[in-house]
């Protein structure tokens, strides 16, 4: 790990008065910065929620991820740049609005001139709801007045606008929900999608800014597509198809990452929990590492980071080729690209490895720690619950036999060699798109990090937000320049 990276967080989870509190906010879900200070907004016992809601093949929460007094409430707290006064929490959802996360940030000056900054958050109760807040310390609930999505995935400022791609999590859609507005406090527009071929489908997870137009990554059945506005600004039947079908792998279904470097538009993929099919006919699907594609400003893309497809598709918009780099840099584990900036000349891409969570569960006893112990030791009733359902999953779908289960197994034959010295999440970087060098494939020294959940470039700095559901998150802080 580099001496410039510096670790912010004293304490995981930032609350030093509340250690149990702490360990609940275990995902730095969202960043942002106003003025002198950086802001996070925190996932709360994310992990936790979806063990108890039975999401992980029935699994019930370990003791070690299960908090002494659970509270979803989501919480914000802010670090000034200057590191004189530490962390503060400057905002605490109220109880009973079930906003159990804040999932994006972002600063926009509105068309009045007022510059504020923006917290999408995420809440079980099919309601949209958003804060903003012009000092950091007030914050204002704004009801942006939108159907379908109530989980903001992404926003970007785009041509003066704020636009803000929202999913619905509880229920799997090909609805494209994408609003825009330039008085965020006023409301929202939609932006109409028709229902021709010249339409986006699939909810949106990533957007961008490129070469004059508006990008989105969407999730349809069937691997993820890329999305480009025919002029500047969208409308309704004049959208191009940039990437389909998961750029030839079907399981290549999420575009959880998207970021402009050097002249091309990077996309780094995933499986929403690593197995989830968006999908309800597949129930589940064989996790994998993550894809990165490479779209040039003609609209070509090529696999930059990705093998021989494991569920092979023919995209409509180019031909699939095999990178040197292996999917999830061979790591099967690396289930998400979560992160891609630039900065400093430099692509940085930050990984979710899942690998620490599997053992976790995997474990027939917890004690000693799962970091300190040196093989898997599955449990007969979890494993065999994890064989069935995928079992399910694949058989399900019409098309498995098109699976290379094969070359599947090859990778995850090799990926469990590398454990435990491989726990916790990876971070690589590329200084021209092509040629990639690991900088930590233990989570900077902690295997309970086990994921990148953001990167921010603020103040010539770059930020590191954490996903710990084990200890709480960490910011970590690296200066470049």
């Amino acid at each position: 790990m580099s001496y410039r990276w510096n670790n912010l967080t004293p304490v995981n989870g930032f609350d030093g008065g509340d250690l149990d509190n702490a360990k609940q906010n275990n995902y730095a879900w969202s960043m942002g910065e106003l003025g002198d200070y950086i802001y996070v907004g925190t996932g709360r016992n994310i992990v936790y929620q979806l063990l108890e809601q039975g999401e992980i093949f029935g699994v019930q929460p370990p003791p070690i991820l299960t908090p002494e007094h659970p509270n979803n409430d989501a919480e914000i707290w802010r670090y000034h740049k200057s590191g004189y006064r530490g962390w503060e929490r400057v905002y605490k959802a109220e109880a009973g609005k079930e906003l159990m996360g804040f999932r994006f940030m972002i600063t926009y000056t509105d068309i009045n001139k007022v510059t504020a900054i923006y917290v999408g958050g995420f809440t079980i109760t099919g309601v949209s709801y958003m804060l903003m807040s012009t000092d950091g310390e007030y914050w204002e609930g704004i009801i942006p007045g939108i159907p379908g999505g109530f989980s903001t995935r992404t926003m970007l400022v785009y041509e003066g606008r704020l636009y803000m791609g929202v999913t619905n999590t509880l229920e799997q859609t090909e609805t494209t929900y994408l609003y825009w507005s330039d008085n965020p406090k006023a409301g929202w527009q939609p932006v109409e999608f028709g229902t021709g071929a010249n339409n986006p489908k699939g909810e949106v997870i990533s957007m961008a800014s490129f070469k004059g137009h508006l990008y989105i990554g969407t999730a349809p059945f069937g691997g993820f597509e890329v999305w480009r506005t025919e002029d500047r600004l969208p409308e309704k039947d004049h959208w191009k198809c940039v990437v389909d079908k998961g750029a030839g792998d079907e399981l290549n279904e999420l575009p959880l990452s998207m970021e402009v470097f050097k002249g091309n538009l990077y996309v780094g993929t995933g499986i929403w929990i690593g197995f989830k099919s968006v999908d309800p006919s597949k129930v589940v699907v064989l996790p994998k590492g993550f894809d990165i594609i490479k779209v040039n400003g003609k609209d070509e893309w090529t696999v930059v980071v990705g093998q021989e497809p494991l569920w092979p598709t023919n995209p409509t918009t180019g031909k699939r080729n095999i990178s040197c780099y292996p999917s999830g840099f061979g790591n099967i584990f690396n289930n998400y690209c979560w992160q891609l900036r630039a900065y400093c000349n430099t692509l940085y891409i930050g990984t979710w490895d899942s690998s620490i969570l599997w053992a976790t569960l995997l474990q027939t006893s917890y004690e000693p720690p799962i970091k300190e112990a040196q093989t898997l030791m599955p449990s007969a009733d979890v494993l065999n619950n994890i064989i069935s359902s995928i079992g399910e999953g694949i058989l399900k779908c019409p098309e498995f036999k098109k699976l290379n289960f094969k070359r599947w197994i090859q990778m995850l034959i090799c990926s469990i060699k590398d454990l435990p010295e491989t726990y916790g999440f990876d971070l690589y970087t590329t200084y021209n798109g092509e040629n990639f060098v690991c900088q930590s494939v233990e989570g900077f020294d902690e295997s309970y990090n086990y994921g990148i959940r953001n990167l921010l470039v603020a103040d010539c700095d770059l930020y590191l937000g954490t996903a710990n559901p084990f200890l709480g998150c960490e910011v970590w802080r690296y200066r470049g320049r």
